[in-house]
């Protein structure tokens, strides 16, 4: 055993305090980049906007060396363990693709980071976060959706060229494209790069709003009247994005609400509810035969013109071939993939074209991981899916708080079968919304011990 002098003990206790402080602030940090990436990428540093795409990375591998240090990675969650053998397997297919494949190593390890790179984030959000933490971080995105909301009104009615929707830089390589919604009405992007960021954006916004109704007098994120007009910003954010990702989302989140609060017993929560709706169907009324009149209209006849091959208003024929498609390659497919990287645009704007389109994930995790360690991929993410549900689910019920299913409710179609090996927000809100369902469902904040030398140190909650 070796002893250290009472003031040495307390010197590096202090040390390790600063550095836990570090890491949870660096853990908020590659949140709020999740969110303002699109200002630095658009209107900021446009010249660097390709390599702003990877600015959260050197901060997610920080904090991966903190928690090391700090021995955060001591005794993982039991689901963490699959995760990590996957997380082996891919490096290992990486070196080989690397050396003995004909694909660029730029391609593969950018392939490797979309699979892997954030895989471990939730579970280290998980011991370095606290739920007051999580609190703050609830409250300051509700805070967001306030300017939030004019923003992507002025980019709905701006021209697809003006540098509200495309940026400042003056390489047209580096301008963002609007798809539009219709006629002259473009689909808002908020201070993201495109429409899927902001419905991911809404959809999360909607979850922690719901949950601030849910607060008891004492506990609220802040006061009602400016809780209320986040919750307009939300609506008005909605009717005007032009987005039918952000309808489904948002339609999803209120009945994992429903159900939270009756698991809850949340019986305020519940009127809270049947309040919102009244004031969403007022106000959204007037808001869509008012301001927003051409704005819905266009959203209108996106909608309607998208039901004759997606199987109707609520696209069942699109959602079903999302989950089904990956069946129809996965005997074409090498049993290596075809290569880490090779699905995603970047390869097929600077390599060439896919040996076969693939447009939702699960098909390309089979394109790019093969048969065997593809089908691996899906499994761990499904398993995952399962233990997330029922771990918010049992915590809404003993905590006799909303919140753990309400953030599973939002997550729910993003970590099932979202984007998440291809497109790089929504691979960020999977797993950063992932460990804020894992601090959210924490029946018990544990302890964290982290020892210095051999002295172990119990003090350090995280």
């Amino acid at each position: 055993m070796i002893y250290f002098p009472q003031s040495c003990q307390k010197n590096r206790i202090q040390v390790l305090e600063k550095k836990k402080i570090l890491l949870s602030n660096l853990l908020i940090v590659i949140y709020v980049l999740l969110l303002t990436e699109g200002i630095l990428r658009k209107w900021i540093l446009p010249e660097f906007s390709r390599i702003l795409f990877f600015i959260r990375d050197p901060f997610v591998i920080y904090t991966y060396w903190l928690a090391m240090r700090l021995g955060l990675w001591r005794k993982p969650n039991s689901i963490f363990l699959p995760g990590l053998f996957l997380i082996g397997v891919g490096i290992l297919l990486a070196i080989y693709e690397s050396f003995f494949a004909e694909i660029s190593p730029l391609f593969v390890l950018y392939g490797l980071r979309n699979y892997f790179l954030y895989l471990p984030l939730p579970f280290l959000m998980e011991r370095a976060l606290s739920k007051d933490q999580l609190d703050k971080i609830a409250k300051w995105t509700l805070i967001f959706t306030i300017p939030m909301a004019p923003l992507c009104f002025f980019q709905s009615i701006s021209p697809a060229d003006s540098p509200i929707n495309a940026g400042f830089a003056e390489d047209p390589e580096l301008t963002f494209k609007n798809l539009g919604v219709s006629g002259e009405i473009m689909r808002a992007h908020g201070t993201f790069t495109q429409a899927g960021g902001l419905a991911l954006f809404i959809g999360s916004a909607l979850a922690f709003f719901i949950y601030g109704l849910s607060k008891n007098k004492n506990q609220k994120l802040f006061n009602s009247y400016l809780l209320w007009i986040t919750g307009i910003a939300i609506l008005a954010t909605l009717l005007i994005s032009g987005s039918r990702t952000a309808f489904f989302l948002t339609a999803i989140v209120f009945l994992g609400s429903i159900i939270a609060s009756l698991k809850s017993h949340s019986s305020k929560l519940f009127a809270q509810l049947i309040i919102f709706v009244i004031i969403v169907a007022i106000v959204g009324s007037f808001l869509s035969f008012t301001l927003f009149s051409n704005n819905i209209e266009a959203m209108y006849e996106r909608w309607t013109g998208a039901t004759e091959y997606e199987g109707g208003y609520l696209a069942i024929e699109r959602i079903v071939g999302d989950i089904v498609r990956f069946s129809e390659i996965i005997d074409k497919v090498p049993l290596l993939g075809f290569g880490l990287g090779t699905a995603g645009n970047a390869f097929t704007i600077f390599q060439g074209e896919q040996k076969y389109y693939v447009e939702d994930d699960w098909s390309r995790n089979i394109y790019e991981l093969g048969p065997i360690v593809g089908l691996l991929f899906l499994m761990y993410r499904i398993t995952l899916f399962v233990y997330l549900g029922y771990r918010c689910w049992k915590a809404t019920g003993l905590l006799k708080n909303p919140l753990p299913f309400i953030l599973f409710a939002f997550i729910i179609p993003i970590l099932f079968n979202g984007q998440i090996t291809g497109q790089g927000t929504t691979n960020g809100y999977a797993w950063i919304f992932t460990g804020f369902c894992l601090i959210a469902s924490q029946i018990n904040q544990p302890v964290t011990k982290v020892r210095i030398s051999n002295l172990s140190v119990s003090k350090l909650s995280f």
